[in-house]
């Protein structure tokens, strides 16, 4: 499967290759992606050069580097902040929506709060508490 995908992104064009690279790569469990990253660095330190011609390009240009030189495992992090920072805005939103459904009115401060918020756990503490309350205070306690 690692294989037929790197010989497919052989027929597209630099930035398409690596457009698609990052996608195959972010679609691959940790297996998969072991065995890729294990493939290219294989292929690199034998040298040779059984990559499709495009994709080789990219690699001689160093635009790969990233499986040797750690940036993959940056891009994966950047990409669980990138998921966690979603996650939390998702349920500052869900709380805000709540809150004005509820008729519950917050004061700047309020709302300041809840926009700092970065712990999902007394986001989902306030989601709850909006059930029953009649103030912002009761929400945010």
């Amino acid at each position: 499967m690692v294989q037929a995908a790197l010989a497919a992104l052989g027929r597209l064009d630099q930035a398409h290759a690596m457009v698609y690279f990052q996608v195959i790569w972010s679609g691959l469990r940790e297996p998969m992606r072991q065995a890729l990253e294990a493939l290219v660095m294989e292929r690199q330190i034998e040298g040779e050069a059984t990559f499709p011609p495009s994709l080789q390009r990219l690699i001689d240009r160093g635009k790969l580097e990233g499986v040797r030189e750690g940036k993959l495992e940056g891009m994966r992090e950047g990409k669980l902040e990138g998921v966690r920072e979603g996650r939390l805005e998702g349920k500052r939103d869900t709380l805000l929506r709540l809150l004005a459904r509820a008729g519950i009115v917050l004061t700047e401060d309020e709302s300041a709060r809840i926009q700092a918020c970065t712990d999902v756990a007394t986001l989902d503490r306030w989601i709850e508490n909006v059930l029953g309350a009649k103030t912002a205070t009761e929400v945010l306690s």
